[in-house]
C-alpha cells in the first residue's frame, strides 16, 4: 500500500467515519462477489500472457456457469406448489394463487436462485399494494422485487446473527437532470414508533437518502412500515454457520476453473502453432528469410541437403484427459452430475443406478430446498398477513416440491405393476400415477367394454341364424 493509499484511508475514517466503517465493512465481500459475478458470466482470469501485437490463445471454458444453471433447474425446473392448512380450497388459497401469478411466478422464481447461487445470499423485497386483486380489492396484490445482493449488507445484533437490526441498500441512479447520484435506503429494526411510545412492539422504518457531494441527505422524512417484519426479505442459498451470508454454488469451484482454462489454452496455442508448421532446411541452397507458398516448389540443392518441419513432440491426449479429469473434480466438489461421463451408459442405467449416481446433487438440492422452501413459506405468511388475516389463517403452509431426478419408464411400469399384483395399489391409484385422468379412462374402458359385447352378441346372433 502506497502513501497516497494510506492517506485516503485516514481521510475517508476521520471525515466520513459511518462511509468508513460500511466500506471497510463490505470491502472483503464486494470484492468476493464481484469475482463470482465475472466467472458467472464468463469473465474468467486469463491464464497465459499475451504479448503487444500477439495471437491471443486464451480460451475460458465455463463450466461455473454450467453448474450455476444445472443447480437452478434442479431446485425450480419444474416449478413448486403451495399446500396451506385445511383439506378443502380456501379464500388464502386463492388469493396466494392471484398474488404468485401476478408476479410471474417461474420467472421471479428463477431470477432469485440465480442471484443465490451465484452470490450465496439471495433477497426479496416486497411492495404492498402494486397490483390489483378480485380476492382483496382494497389490498391489492404485492410485488416481488429480486433485490442485487451486491447492493445489500445485512446488520445484525451483535450477540445474534439471526436477528436482523438493518437492511442497508446502496446503488447508483440517474436524477432528473440526467446525473449519476448514488442512493441508499436503510430499513432498521425499531422497537417502537417515534412519539407513540409502544416500546414492546416490532416496528421497521425505512429512510432514503441521496449523496450530496459526499454526504448522505434524507430525501424524506422516514415512512414506518406498517407491519412487524421488513419489507426484504433473505436467505441462505447454501448454509454457512458463521455468517448472515450465504454460500455460493461455485465458492470453491474458481481454482478450478482457472486451471481448466489454463491446460485449454495450452492445448489450442500447440493446435495453432503445429496447424502451420515451421519449414526448415539443411543443405539448402537459399537465402535465410526465404519464404514460399503452398503450391510451390522447393528446389533443394546437394545431395545432403533437406526440408522438414517442425513437428510437435508428444502428444496432446494426455493433456486433453488431465482436462477432462479437472472438469470431473469441478462437477465432484461443486456436488453437480457431469452428464457428459456417464453418456455411453444412460440407456444401461436402471432407477437405481441414477440413484446412485445423483446422491450428493440430491444432498445439495434437498438442502437447498430446505433453505429456499423456508423463505417461500415465510413469504407466503407475510403476504397473507399483509392481506388482513392474522394467527392461524395467515399459515404460509408448505411447499410441494416436484420430483426431479429422472428415471427409467421401464422399471417405473415394473415396480407399479408389483404393487397392482400384490394389491397395495388400486387402479384408480396407478392410472393416476402414471398421469391419466382415471374418470376419463374409466369412461373409455367402459365404452370400450360395451362396444366388444355387442359385436360380440352380433356375431352369436349370426352364427345361430346360419350366418
Amino acid at each position: 500500500m502506497g502513501i497516497f493509499d494510506g492517506f485516503k484511508r485516514w481521510f475517508w475514517r476521520v471525515m466520513a467515519p459511518e462511509e468508513w466503517a460500511w466500506y471497510a465493512g463490505a470491502q472483503e465481500r464486494l470484492v468476493r462477489y464481484e469475482k463470482l459475478s465475472n466467472y458467472a458470466r464468463g469473465i474468467h482470469a486469463k491464464q497465459l500472457k499475451v504479448k503487444w501485437n500477439q495471437q491471443d490463445d486464451n480460451i475460458a471454458l465455463n463450466f461455473v456457469s454450467l453448474v450455476i444453471e444445472r443447480s437452478i433447474s434442479l431446485l425450480f425446473g419444474k416449478g413448486v406448489e403451495f399446500d396451506l392448512p385445511g383439506e378443502e380450497e380456501t379464500e388464502q388459497d386463492e388469493y396466494l394463487a392471484e398474488v404468485w401469478a401476478a408476479n410471474h411466478m417461474e420467472i421471479l422464481l428463477h431470477k432469485a436462485a440465480q442471484m443465490g447461487s451465484v452470490y450465496g445470499t439471495g433477497y426479496l423485497k416486497t411492495l404492498p399494494g402494486e397490483y390489483p386483486s378480485k380476492i382483496r380489492p382494497k389490498v391489492g396484490l404485492p410485488r416481488f422485487v429480486p433485490t442485487n445482493p451486491v447492493w445489500v449488507t445485512i446488520n445484525t445484533e451483535p450477540e445474534d446473527m439471526e436477528r436482523v437490526a438493518k437492511y442497508v441498500t446502496r446503488f447508483n441512479t440517474v436524477d432528473g437532470e440526467g446525473k449519476e447520484i448514488a442512493r441508499k435506503e436503510e430499513v432498521t429494526r425499531v422497537l417502537s414508533a417515534e412519539g407513540v411510545g409502544m416500546s414492546d412492539i416490532l416496528h421497521w422504518k425505512i429512510a432514503n437518502y441521496a449523496d450530496d457531494k459526499g454526504r448522505w441527505e434524507l430525501l424524506d422524512e422516514p415512512e414506518i412500515w406498517d407491519w412487524p417484519f421488513p419489507p426484504m426479505l433473505h436467505w441462505q442459498n447454501l448454509p454457512n454457520a458463521e455468517d448472515v451470508y450465504g454460500f455460493s454454488d461455485i465458492e470453491d469451484a474458481i481454482d478450478i476453473q482457472d486451471r481448466i482454462n489454463y491446460i485449454a489454452s495450452n492445448i489450442s496455442k500447440v493446435i495453432r502453432h503445429h496447424a502451420h508448421p515451421r519449414t526448415w532446411g539443411r543443405g539448402v541452397n537459399l537465402p535465410p528469410d526465404k519464404t514460399w507458398g503452398p503450391d510451390q516448389i522447393i528446389s533443394v540443392n546437394g545431395p545432403d541437403g533437406m526440408l522438414a518441419n517442425l513437428e510437435l513432440m508428444g502428444e496432446l491426449a494426455g493433456s486433453a484427459a488431465f482436462m477432462n479429469m479437472l472438469r470431473q473434480s469441478l462437477m465432484d466438489i461443486t456436488r453437480t452430475v457431469d452428464i457428459s461421463s456417464m453418456a455411453d451408459k444412460i440407456g444401461a442405467l436402471t432407477n437405481f443406478g441414477l440413484r446412485v449416481l445423483y446422491q450428493d446433487a440430491i444432498a445439495k438440492l434437498s438442502t437447498k430446498r430446505e433453505l429456499y422452501g423456508a423463505a417461500l413459506t415465510e413469504l407466503n405468511r407475510r403476504v397473507l398477513t399483509m392481506a388482513g388475516w392474522d394467527g392461524e389463517d395467515a399459515d404460509g403452509g408448505v411447499v410441494i416440491w416436484p420430483e426431479t431426478l429422472p428415471s427409467n419408464v421401464l422399471d417405473d411400469a415394473k415396480a407399479l405393476q408389483l404393487d397392482l399384483d400384490m394389491g397395495l395399489v388400486s387402479k384408480q391409484t396407478a392410472s393416476m400415477h402414471q398421469g391419466y385422468d382415471w374418470e376419463q379412462e374409466l369412461e373409455r374402458m367402459e365404452g370400450e367394454a360395451a362396444s366388444a359385447d355387442n359385436i360380440g352378441a352380433a356375431l352369436l346372433r349370426a352364427f345361430e341364424a346360419g350366418g
